[in-house]
């Protein structure tokens, strides 16, 4: 099977969407949807000739889920964890952070998503032919997920772990411990090639972060 990964880095706080592709059957799959993602991507996927299945939200913080509302209806299966709820169904209430730090933002910024599938630890589903397991990974908010598709040794773990680094654990909700916990626990115990998506920066391996990552050691 002919499948693809494209990045597209978006918004005022460079967040990465990842585009997956079955280049053979023609069908797509988004994980997060940031800022400017429907002006962007919905023409490519068009410009493709793809059919949108599913988006995969790694967590509900505003910078990964902005214009998922663009992208829904229509059969799209939304899958998301549900200890995020409040980020997904009432977007509004964080606004004033978010307006603080980003001129020109609006409360027409924060449209609310329907996830139509909460996931959690241990979950499985299908997708463009693959398996996807889910590892929850909460540290730098409570509903963080990793999307994890062992068939192409891959994973996307939203803000839990970067390149050289880690997601910040000092915003409403999130907690240090537990983020190392999680990083310990449930992507450090990946196969080291795993290829590691981000949500902001570069790509990186499982293998490269045990060895290097100076926030949290093996």
């Amino acid at each position: 099977m002919s499948f693809q990964i494209a990045r597209a880095t978006l918004g005022p706080y460079d967040t990465n969407a990842y585009l997956l592709i079955d280049g053979d059957t023609k069908h797509c799959a988004l994980v997060d949807t940031p800022p400017g993602a429907a002006e962007t991507l919905r023409p490519e996927i068009e410009r493709r000739g793809l059919t949108l299945d599913a988006l995969l939200l790694t967590h509900g913080h505003w910078d990964h889920i902005a214009d998922a509302h663009a992208f829904a209806g229509d059969g799209v299966k939304i899958y998301a964890h549900r200890a995020d709820i409040a980020c997904y169904e009432t977007p509004e209430r964080f606004a004033p952070w978010y307006m603080a730090s980003v001129p020109g933002l609006t409360e027409e910024d924060f449209q609310p998503v329907q996830v139509t599938d909460w996931v959690d630890e241990g979950d499985t589903f299908t997708l463009l032919g693959e398996t996807f397991e889910v590892r929850h990974v909460p540290g730098h908010c409570p509903g963080n997920v990793l999307f994890y598709c062992p068939q192409r040794e891959l994973a996307f773990p939203g803000d839990a772990i970067f390149a050289g680094s880690v997601g910040r654990s000092d915003l409403p909700g999130g907690d240090w411990k537990q983020l190392e916990t999680s990083i310990r626990g449930r992507i450090y115990t990946l196969p080291a090639p795993t290829v590691l998506y981000p949500g902001h920066g570069e790509p990186t391996s499982v293998r490269d972060e045990k060895e290097s990552n100076p926030y949290v050691r093996e």
